[in-house]
């Protein structure tokens, strides 16, 4: 270094009208010698160490590139994987829906089936209570008229019969009840 920088100080100074000052053998020997132990050290014992530390460095880059790109086939393949998972899951779950829709289907048509049948057996019987309530009512009204028929005939009876009527009527029905 310090050799350039003479040469640049004595190229300024002889640019700028002053005398040239001329280095003697010594001033350019011994920084040459300087620089050629420098060099060979280098050359010597710096590159091997830079050589196996960039080695070192390509190798640990390359290795490090390889398990990124293993990692990253192994993410791919994890990838692929969960997706046909969730594509089999999207199937899985329309045909869950589908199931269940069907099976609503059929429970809803149970249930209609269940509640016309009910209703059938409701009219039913609504139909024989309705048919068993005339039958009482006939038979109420029966016995009613029955009571009526025979107040007004017994009304009539007491109008119109005289007491020879009654006696031959008593007559008749004694003779009645000793045939049975």
């Amino acid at each position: 270094m310090t050799l350039l920088s003479d040469m640049l100080v004595s190229a300024a100074w002889a640019a700028s009208g002053g005398e040239a000052h001329v280095p003697s053998i010594t001033e350019l020997l011994f920084p040459l010698i300087n620089f050629l132990i420098f060099a060979f050290l280098v050359k010597r014992y710096g590159l091997p160490l830079i050589r196996r530390h960039l080695k070192q460095r390509r190798e640990a880059l390359t290795e490090a590139v390889a398990t990124a790109r293993q990692a990253k086939g192994e993410a791919e393949g994890y990838v692929r994987k969960y997706q046909e998972l969730l594509n089999v899951l999207d199937g899985e779950c329309d045909r869950i829906r589908e199931g269940l829709r069907a099976e609503g289907e059929r429970e809803r048509t149970r249930i209609v089936a269940e509640a016309e049948e009910a209703a059938t057996k409701l009219k039913a019987d609504a139909d024989f209570l309705a048919e068993q309530e005339i039958k009482m009512a006939r038979r109420q009204i029966r016995g009613e008229m029955a009571l009526l028929a025979e107040a007004a005939a017994e009304r009539v009876v007491q109008q119109h019969m005289a007491a020879a009527d009654q006696d031959r009527m008593v007559e008749n029905f004694s003779q009645q009840i000793r045939v049975l």
